[in-house]
């Protein structure tokens, strides 16, 4: 299939400039990827395959942001949604531990602060709907069972529940959706790129915190309030409720660390320990 599109791009002439070559590009659970250029710049698009409301939601994420770096440009949609093409960013996603207080100010200030409020036809997922964050939990319960006690399952649910009230009445925006340091690439050790966004609806604090809870390193009061004080005023903000949006961020990336990540399970369950002594002394 990726070869069938690669030559009806090329055949077509469906880009800015013509391409001659291409290799295939390791790709998701259900895309296909494949980097195309010349013998002069051997990676210039890449072409994305995906099932079309995947490609019909990242595109208008993509549209919707054009104009910010960090993002790849879309140079052409298939009109039935088959696949599309963009830029290509260089860089790779080998994320020095050590440097998150400068990557969250760059995150925050060229890209989550940029986001805006969604229109109505736009019908991407309320990540921090009722419904999605009890299935969110639910399934975090599941992954991470007795590596945490029963007390810390309650205390996720309780805080759930509380907070989605809160949540229902704060501004919601488009979101990239799943900005997690696995999407953020590298060039010489400083952020270049932000890549495959699963378009969402939330609060910004949502993908803040998503991105800032990705890797283990530095998950501290100090680097949060000077993370969230990018998109807050300092004053304003609820300590109370920032530990415990901190808690639902961290407890979601703990089922993830032990679903991929298990490596990191000492740094996570350290951190967790951190933070559920903030809530108890909040």
């Amino acid at each position: 299939m990726l070869q069938d599109i690669i030559n009806e791009i090329m055949t077509r002439a469906l880009l800015p400039e013509p391409v001659t070559q291409w290799s295939e590009l390791k790709g998701g659970t259900m895309s296909m990827l494949g980097v195309l250029g010349t013998p002069e710049v051997s990676k210039r698009y890449v072409v994305k395959i995906n099932p079309r409301e995947l490609v019909r939601n990242e595109t208008r994420f993509l549209n919707l942001y054009d104009g910010i770096d960090l993002l790849p440009s879309v140079r052409y949609v298939d009109p039935e949604f088959r696949y599309f093409v963009y830029d290509f960013i260089p860089g790779d996603t080998r994320y020095e531990h050590g440097a998150k207080t400068p990557l969250m100010q760059k995150l925050t200030r060229q890209v989550i602060s940029r986001y805006v409020r969604p229109e109505s036809g736009d019908h991407f997922k309320h990540v921090e709907s009722r419904a999605s964050m009890e299935e969110s939990i639910s399934y975090a319960s599941s992954v991470i069972g007795a590596n945490l006690p029963p007390e810390d399952h309650e205390l996720v649910a309780y805080i759930m529940q509380i907070h989605a009230e809160v949540i229902a009445n704060e501004d919601k925006y488009i979101l990239h959706g799943d900005f997690g340091a696995h999407n953020f690439l590298f060039t010489e050790g400083k952020l270049s790129g932000v890549i495959d966004p699963i378009p969402a609806i939330g609060r910004k604090r949502y993908d803040l915190l998503y991105a800032f809870c990705s890797s283990p390193d530095e998950l501290t009061m100090p680097a949060l309030i000077q993370t969230v004080s990018e998109l807050e005023t300092v004053e304003e903000i609820d300590r109370k409720v920032l530990i415990g949006d901190m808690l639902l961020a961290l407890y979601s990336r703990l089922s993830t660390c032990l679903k991929y990540h298990p490596k990191d399970l000492i740094a996570y369950l350290q951190a967790w320990s951190y933070w559920t002594l903030h809530w108890k002394n909040s």
